[in-house]
Protein backbone atom coordinates (compact mmCIF):
# COMPACT_ATOMS: atom_id res chain seq x y z
CA UNK A 1 0.00 0.00 0.00
CA UNK A 2 1.30 3.73 -0.85
CA UNK A 3 2.03 5.65 2.13
CA UNK A 4 2.87 9.14 2.38
CA UNK A 5 6.20 9.32 3.04
CA UNK A 6 6.92 7.06 -0.38
CA UNK A 7 4.57 9.72 -2.07
CA UNK A 8 6.66 12.25 -0.63
CA UNK A 9 10.07 10.32 -1.38
CA UNK A 10 9.14 9.73 -5.37
CA UNK A 11 9.13 13.71 -5.51
CA UNK A 12 7.22 15.20 -8.36
CA UNK A 13 8.14 16.34 -11.95
CA UNK A 14 6.69 19.95 -12.47
CA UNK A 15 5.98 20.99 -15.91
CA UNK A 16 3.77 23.43 -17.55
CA UNK A 17 0.49 23.27 -18.77
CA UNK A 18 1.46 25.11 -22.32
CA UNK A 19 3.24 21.62 -22.64
CA UNK A 20 0.10 19.42 -22.82
CA UNK A 21 -1.93 21.84 -24.19
CA UNK A 22 0.12 22.65 -27.39
CA UNK A 23 2.25 19.23 -28.05
CA UNK A 24 0.27 18.37 -30.51
CA UNK A 25 0.68 21.63 -32.78
CA UNK A 26 4.17 21.13 -32.35
CA UNK A 27 4.17 17.28 -34.43
CA UNK A 28 4.21 14.74 -31.78
CA UNK A 29 2.37 12.32 -30.46
CA UNK A 30 1.65 10.98 -26.82
CA UNK A 31 4.50 8.50 -26.76
CA UNK A 32 7.19 11.55 -27.74
CA UNK A 33 5.37 13.28 -25.18
CA UNK A 34 5.74 10.49 -22.45
CA UNK A 35 9.37 9.56 -23.56
CA UNK A 36 10.16 13.45 -23.55
CA UNK A 37 8.89 13.98 -20.05
CA UNK A 38 10.46 10.83 -18.54
CA UNK A 39 13.62 12.20 -19.82
CA UNK A 40 12.64 15.95 -18.32
CA UNK A 41 11.78 13.95 -15.25
CA UNK A 42 15.51 12.35 -15.24
CA UNK A 43 17.02 15.90 -15.90
CA UNK A 44 15.25 17.26 -12.99
CA UNK A 45 16.63 15.15 -10.86
CA UNK A 46 19.94 15.89 -11.69
CA UNK A 47 20.78 12.59 -14.09
CA UNK A 48 21.06 14.54 -17.28
CA UNK A 49 22.13 12.22 -20.03
CA UNK A 50 20.12 9.32 -18.96
CA UNK A 51 20.44 5.21 -19.78
CA UNK A 52 18.00 4.68 -22.48
CA UNK A 53 17.26 1.09 -21.53
CA UNK A 54 16.23 2.55 -18.39
CA UNK A 55 14.02 4.57 -20.29
CA UNK A 56 12.57 2.14 -22.51
CA UNK A 57 11.68 0.14 -18.88
CA UNK A 58 9.62 2.82 -17.17
CA UNK A 59 7.62 3.20 -20.36
CA UNK A 60 7.00 -0.40 -20.80
CA UNK A 61 8.76 -0.45 -24.69
CA UNK A 62 11.72 -2.06 -26.09
CA UNK A 63 15.16 -0.29 -26.43
CA UNK A 64 14.63 0.11 -30.40
CA UNK A 65 11.24 2.32 -29.97
CA UNK A 66 13.11 4.93 -27.50
CA UNK A 67 15.61 5.27 -29.72
CA UNK A 68 12.91 5.68 -32.87
CA UNK A 69 11.39 8.26 -30.36
CA UNK A 70 14.30 10.00 -29.19
CA UNK A 71 15.22 10.19 -33.29
CA UNK A 72 11.96 12.02 -33.43
CA UNK A 73 11.90 14.10 -30.84
CA UNK A 74 15.33 15.36 -32.43
CA UNK A 75 14.24 15.70 -35.71
CA UNK A 76 11.33 17.61 -34.69
CA UNK A 77 13.47 20.14 -32.63
CA UNK A 78 11.98 19.60 -29.42
CA UNK A 79 15.03 18.38 -27.94
CA UNK A 80 18.82 19.17 -28.84
CA UNK A 81 21.89 16.39 -27.18
CA UNK A 82 24.81 18.86 -26.46
CA UNK A 83 28.38 18.12 -25.12
CA UNK A 84 29.76 19.84 -22.13
CA UNK A 85 33.05 19.66 -20.17
CA UNK A 86 32.33 18.42 -16.34
CA UNK A 87 35.76 18.30 -14.67
CA UNK A 88 37.85 18.58 -17.84
CA UNK A 89 35.77 15.26 -19.13
CA UNK A 90 32.96 15.47 -22.04
CA UNK A 91 29.72 15.00 -21.30
CA UNK A 92 26.61 14.36 -23.55
CA UNK A 93 23.23 15.94 -22.06
CA UNK A 94 19.54 16.69 -22.87
CA UNK A 95 19.09 20.36 -23.47
CA UNK A 96 15.19 21.08 -23.33
CA UNK A 97 14.80 24.86 -24.02
CA UNK A 98 14.31 24.18 -27.97
CA UNK A 99 10.57 23.07 -26.94
CA UNK A 100 9.70 26.01 -24.59
CA UNK A 101 11.25 27.96 -27.63
CA UNK A 102 8.74 26.18 -30.54
CA UNK A 103 5.86 27.17 -28.03
CA UNK A 104 6.85 30.50 -27.05
CA UNK A 105 7.06 30.75 -31.16
CA UNK A 106 4.01 29.08 -31.62
CA UNK A 107 1.94 31.39 -29.31
CA UNK A 108 3.37 34.25 -31.02
CA UNK A 109 2.54 33.08 -34.19
CA UNK A 110 -1.00 32.55 -33.18
CA UNK A 111 -1.40 35.96 -31.70
CA UNK A 112 -0.19 37.73 -34.96
CA UNK A 113 -3.01 35.32 -36.79
CA UNK A 114 -5.52 36.95 -34.10
CA UNK A 115 -4.74 40.04 -34.61
CA UNK A 116 -4.71 40.20 -38.73
CA UNK A 117 -7.63 38.35 -38.74
CA UNK A 118 -9.43 41.05 -36.49
CA UNK A 119 -8.00 43.65 -38.48
CA UNK A 120 -9.60 42.71 -41.71
CA UNK A 121 -12.31 42.10 -39.95
CA UNK A 122 -12.37 45.50 -38.75
CA UNK A 123 -11.61 46.68 -42.60
CA UNK A 124 -14.42 45.03 -43.66
CA UNK A 125 -16.84 46.34 -41.29
CA UNK A 126 -15.09 49.94 -41.64
CA UNK A 127 -16.69 49.48 -45.67
CA UNK A 128 -20.16 48.03 -44.85
CA UNK A 129 -20.18 51.08 -42.45
CA UNK A 130 -19.37 53.59 -45.55
CA UNK A 131 -21.98 51.84 -47.70
CA UNK A 132 -24.89 52.04 -45.09
CA UNK A 133 -24.22 55.55 -44.41
CA UNK A 134 -23.81 56.92 -47.85
CA UNK A 135 -27.00 54.81 -48.91
CA UNK A 136 -25.30 53.11 -52.01
CA UNK A 137 -22.57 51.06 -53.10
CA UNK A 138 -18.90 52.69 -52.71
CA UNK A 139 -17.31 53.75 -56.24
CA UNK A 140 -13.62 52.34 -57.38
CA UNK A 141 -12.65 55.71 -56.63
CA UNK A 142 -13.68 55.44 -53.10
CA UNK A 143 -12.90 51.95 -52.63
CA UNK A 144 -8.99 52.88 -52.99
CA UNK A 145 -9.33 56.38 -51.04
CA UNK A 146 -10.21 54.68 -47.90
CA UNK A 147 -7.83 52.54 -48.61
CA UNK A 148 -4.97 55.45 -48.71
CA UNK A 149 -6.16 56.45 -45.63
CA UNK A 150 -6.08 52.83 -43.98
CA UNK A 151 -2.54 51.69 -45.32
CA UNK A 152 -0.61 55.30 -46.55
CA UNK A 153 -1.63 57.66 -44.02
CA UNK A 154 -2.32 54.99 -41.55
CA UNK A 155 -5.00 55.99 -39.62
CA UNK A 156 -7.30 52.96 -38.03
CA UNK A 157 -10.36 51.98 -39.38
CA UNK A 158 -11.77 52.97 -35.50
CA UNK A 159 -10.36 56.37 -35.91
CA UNK A 160 -11.86 56.64 -39.83
CA UNK A 161 -15.03 55.14 -38.47
CA UNK A 162 -15.73 58.44 -35.70
CA UNK A 163 -14.57 60.62 -38.76
CA UNK A 164 -17.59 59.27 -41.07
CA UNK A 165 -19.82 59.84 -38.07
CA UNK A 166 -19.24 63.45 -37.74
CA UNK A 167 -19.53 63.99 -41.42
CA UNK A 168 -23.17 61.95 -41.41
CA UNK A 169 -24.40 64.34 -38.05
CA UNK A 170 -23.24 67.61 -40.23
CA UNK A 171 -25.03 65.92 -42.90
CA UNK A 172 -21.91 66.23 -44.86
CA UNK A 173 -21.72 62.59 -46.65
CA UNK A 174 -18.25 63.10 -48.71
CA UNK A 175 -14.77 61.59 -48.49
CA UNK A 176 -13.42 64.96 -48.73
CA UNK A 177 -15.29 66.45 -45.97
CA UNK A 178 -14.44 63.00 -44.03
CA UNK A 179 -10.67 63.39 -45.27
CA UNK A 180 -10.75 67.02 -43.70
CA UNK A 181 -11.63 66.08 -40.33
CA UNK A 182 -8.74 63.16 -40.48
CA UNK A 183 -6.65 66.28 -41.18
CA UNK A 184 -7.63 68.13 -38.31
CA UNK A 185 -7.62 65.57 -35.86
CA UNK A 186 -3.91 64.49 -37.56
CA UNK A 187 -2.61 68.18 -37.21
CA UNK A 188 -4.13 67.98 -33.70
CA UNK A 189 -2.29 64.75 -32.83
CA UNK A 190 -5.73 62.99 -32.72
CA UNK A 191 -4.84 59.35 -32.73
CA UNK A 192 -7.36 57.31 -31.32
CA UNK A 193 -11.02 57.21 -29.82
CA UNK A 194 -9.94 58.37 -26.65
CA UNK A 195 -8.28 61.45 -28.28
CA UNK A 196 -11.69 62.33 -29.99
CA UNK A 197 -13.57 61.92 -26.57
CA UNK A 198 -10.77 64.16 -24.65
CA UNK A 199 -10.57 66.87 -27.83
CA UNK A 200 -14.57 66.78 -27.67
CA UNK A 201 -14.81 67.61 -24.08
CA UNK A 202 -12.05 69.58 -24.29
CA UNK A 203 -13.99 71.54 -27.08
CA UNK A 204 -17.43 71.47 -24.69
CA UNK A 205 -16.23 72.97 -22.05
CA UNK A 206 -14.59 75.64 -23.89
CA UNK A 207 -18.03 76.48 -25.49
CA UNK A 208 -19.64 76.41 -22.23
CA UNK A 209 -17.04 79.04 -20.52
CA UNK A 210 -18.81 82.61 -20.07
CA UNK A 211 -17.99 85.44 -22.49
CA UNK A 212 -14.85 87.42 -21.03
CA UNK A 213 -16.66 90.70 -19.62
CA UNK A 214 -14.51 93.84 -20.28
CA UNK A 215 -14.15 96.64 -17.72
CA UNK A 216 -15.43 99.47 -18.99
CA UNK A 217 -13.23 102.36 -18.57
CA UNK A 218 -15.32 105.23 -16.69
CA UNK A 219 -16.55 108.06 -17.97
CA UNK A 220 -16.64 111.12 -17.44
CA UNK A 221 -19.36 113.26 -15.97
CA UNK A 222 -17.87 116.46 -17.16
CA UNK A 223 -20.61 118.49 -19.56
CA UNK A 224 -18.09 119.33 -22.03
CA UNK A 225 -21.03 122.10 -23.06
CA UNK A 226 -20.88 124.09 -20.56
CA UNK A 227 -17.77 126.16 -20.10
CA UNK A 228 -15.23 126.24 -17.42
Amino acid sequence: MLTLEDYVAAGQTVVSNLILDHYHALGMDSDELVFWLQLYRHHEQGDHFPDLNQIASEMGVDQKKVFELLNQLVLKQVIKIETVVVSNKQQDQYLFTPMFEKIAQLLAQTKNNDSEKSEKEAVAQLFQRFQQEFGRPLSSFEYERIAQWLEEDHYTPELITLALKEAVLNNARSLQYIESILSSWHNKNIRSPHDVANEKNRYQKQKQKPAEIKEIPPISLHNWLEGD
